[in-house]
C-alpha cells in the first residue's frame, strides 16, 4: 500500500467511526454530512432504494428511534482505495436497546462505494442487507459472524 493509499484508508476508517458514533448519539446532521448529495442507498428497510440526500435524510428521521438507544457494532471494515474511489464492506450489528435493556438487533451485511471530492471522502452508495432462507423466504435475523 502506498503512503497516499494508507492516508486514504485511514480517512475512510475515520469516516466509518464518525458514522457509528453519530448513529449511537442519534445525530442525523452528523450522519448526513458523511454522504454525497446524490447518494443512492439500498437499506434493509423499505423502500427498494433511496436517491438523493433529502430522500435519505427523511428515511433516517423516520427510522431513528426516539425512546431507545442505537446499537451499532461494526466489524473492522475491509477497505480498498484507488485514486478518488474507495469501496468497503463489513458485517454490522444494528438495532435498538429500549429503556428496560431489551434489544432488537441483528447482524447484517454492509457495503459502501465512496468517492473523494475536494479532499473529503463521502459515501456515494450504501447497501445493507439481511440474509434470508431460500426455502422459506424468511429473514435470518439470528445469524452470528
Amino acid at each position: 500500500m502506498t503512503e497516499k493509499q494508507a492516508r486514504d484508508h485511514a480517512a475512510i476508517t475515520d469516516l466509518f467511526a464518525c458514522w457509528a458514533d453519530a448513529n449511537r448519539s442519534k445525530d442525523i446532521d452528523a450522519i448526513i454530512a458523511l454522504y454525497s448529495p446524490d447518494i443512492c442507498a439500498y437499506d434493509a428497510v423499505a423502500p427498494l432504494q433511496f436517491k438523493g440526500i433529502s430522500d435519505y435524510r427523511a428515511h433516517w428521521e423516520k427510522c431513528m428511534p426516539k425512546d431507545a438507544d442505537m446499537i451499532i457494532e461494526m466489524q473492522t471494515p475491509v477497505i480498498r482505495v484507488s485514486g478518488h474511489l474507495g469501496v468497503a464492506h463489513f458485517l454490522i450489528r444494528c438495532g435498538i436497546r429500549d429503556n428496560d435493556g431489551g434489544e432488537q438487533a441483528s447482524w447484517m451485511r454492509a457495503s459502501f462505494h465512496l468517492e473523494k471530492h475536494g479532499g473529503q471522502w463521502r459515501i456515494m452508495h450504501e447497501h445493507f442487507s439481511v440474509p434470508f432462507d431460500f426455502d422459506s423466504g424468511e429473514a435470518r435475523f439470528g445469524l452470528e459472524p
